[in-house]
């Protein structure tokens, strides 16, 4: 059998991975949301990873250009989707196709690692 080695490993530290900033990812800079991009150009030519801080009282619906998925770290995030709804709590995993419109509201907040394919498009101006 063939082995298989990685070309490339990388360590992001957690200063950096955990460096929160508010959000500009939904076009929008927001204080309510807090954004980390630990892995992005020049780490990965596909992926956008990272961490994401909902302070409590959010309340934003969204289209996704990506599929996402989000771990639950802390907290919790109610999504609504069409008739569907569902609550993420810590340890939860979630899954977001892409092209989805979801609605995304937390009382409590929360924070989340987050990753996206394809890569987060930087913000036209």
């Amino acid at each position: 059998m063939k082995e298989v080695y990685a070309v490339a490993c990388h360590l992001i530290p957690k200063h950096v991975a955990m460096d929160l900033k508010p959000s500009d990812v939904t076009r929008t800079v927001s204080d309510m949301a807090l954004i980390t991009k630990a892995v992005d150009k020049p780490i990965s030519q596909y992926m956008t990873a990272g961490y994401l801080k909902l302070k409590p009282g959010y309340d934003r619906e969204l289209s996704t250009e990506y599929e996402e998925i989000n771990l639950f770290l802390e907290g919790s995030l109610t999504y609504s989707f069409g008739q569907e709804r569902f609550t993420a709590q810590k340890g939860d995993v979630v899954l977001i196709e892409q092209g989805s419109r979801v609605h995304y509201t937390t009382e409590e907040g929360c924070l989340v690692f987050y990753a996206l394919y394809p890569q987060l498009k930087p913000r036209q101006e």
